[in-house]
């Protein structure tokens, strides 16, 4: 057969991290269809996810590492483009068929997938275009069967693939896990680059006692699993859930330092130093994490420094901390059992329990209640009414 008639894949995704699914796919491609090429085409950022990938030459080395293991080094058909990565933006999918049809004018191309991504494919950018330039090529993934797919012509590869769940195996190693969908020499690229917040998590250790890091984890689970209910992106909510506590065992004089960094006067009262000192420890985790973490992003900054207290027009980010805070499965007291199971139904209203909550505990210890959270009842009792 001659090369140019040989047939050409493209395997375009996020590829954050590559699993076991993804090696299978290209493993059955190169076996059935015997191309003179197959591409692993890594994006800068995939238009339907809610990531910032990890940088293309990680996630270059992570798919070389699971093709390695998978017993598939060396072939000389596979190669890792950097085509999406090198244009510094969303690239879409039209586009990168374009550029390989140039590239290849001659050769039969297909675009690789798993049935999963079949149903979602006419809401593609120029899926016609697609389709007049390559062929879909489709492994079956356990929960997405291949049936007929009205007016999305597809070939469909024989034997059935590893189930695909990117988002969960991020999740898992947000949390300090090692996902077995991933291969292990994957995982222990993972551990040696310190990827997916495993350099916060290490840090967060030394700063934190051992029940402390452990409702940080805890925080963190819920916060991922309420996170696209809120519309927050799962790196966020895992990031900002993850350090929102990273002051709380410091020593209180730390506290009150880095909180005087941070804290608006109009928060910042002698009564909180006074009354509640505890408070500090959210506006100083803001600083730290600034500081000592490297975080910019002002909406977890936000998050942070809002979770003890809350504060009218918190984003939804802060709203979902401050729900996961209290709520999370660690919490001992029955009523964040019952915020929690409100929270999977409906997150506002958990939200507003989650306040209610806070007050009547401190209310009824006879403690001090910072301004803020008063603010935040009654703008959400405004809002009611409105």
């Amino acid at each position: 057969m001659a090369e140019e008639k040989r047939p050409v894949i493209i395997y375009g995704g996020s590829f954050d991290p590559p699993h076991r699914g993804h090696t299978a796919l290209a493993a059955a491609a190169l076996s059935q269809l015997k191309p003179s090429v197959l591409y692993f085409v890594p994006g800068f950022h995939t238009p339907f996810k809610d990531l910032q990938p990890t940088p293309f030459a990680g996630r270059a080395a992570l798919l070389r590492a699971a093709l390695a293991e998978a017993g598939l080094a060396g072939r000389k058909e596979l190669r890792i483009s950097s085509f999406e990565a090198d244009q510094k933006k969303v690239v879409y999918t039209c586009e990168t068929v374009e550029h390989f049809r140039k590239l290849h004018p001659g050769a039969p191309l297909y675009f690789l997938m798993g049935s999963d991504c079949l149903a979602g494919f006419r809401r593609w950018r120029r899926p016609g275009f697609i389709l007049k330039n390559a062929r879909l090529l489709a492994g079956l993934r356990p929960g997405h069967a291949i049936g007929k797919s009205p007016g999305v012509p597809f070939t469909a590869l024989a034997g059935r693939f590893p189930r695909a769940d990117s988002t969960g195996i991020r999740a898992e190693l947000f949390l300090g896990g090692r996902p077995a969908q991933l291969h292990r020499a994957v995982l222990d690229r993972i551990e040696k680059k310190a990827l997916y917040l495993s350099r916060e998590r290490t840090l967060l250790r030394k700063l934190l006692g051992h029940g402390r890091y452990a409702h940080s984890l805890y925080t963190t689970e819920l916060a991922l699993r309420l996170a696209p209910a809120a519309g927050v992106p799962q790196q966020k909510a895992a990031l900002a859930a993850l350090l929102h506590d990273c002051a709380r065992d410091l020593g209180q004089a730390a506290q009150n330092r880095y909180c005087l960094k941070r804290a608006p006067r109009s928060a910042l009262t002698g009564l909180m130093l006074e009354e509640a000192p505890v408070l500090a420890h959210a506006w100083a985790g803001a600083s730290l994490a600034a500081e000592k973490f490297g975080v910019k992003d002002p909406e977890i900054l936000e998050a942070i420094e809002q979770h003890a207290t809350g504060a009218p027009g918190m984003g939804p980010l802060a709203r979902l901390v401050y729900v996961s805070d209290m709520a999370n499965e660690g919490r001992g007291f029955s009523e964040a059992g019952l915020v929690r199971k409100l929270a999977f139904k409906d997150l506002g209203a958990a939200f507003r329990a989650a306040n209610y909550v806070k007050l009547v505990y401190a209310f009824s210890g006879g403690g001090w209640v910072h301004p803020l959270s008063v603010a935040l009842w009654n703008s959400l009792q405004e809002k009611k009414k409105g």
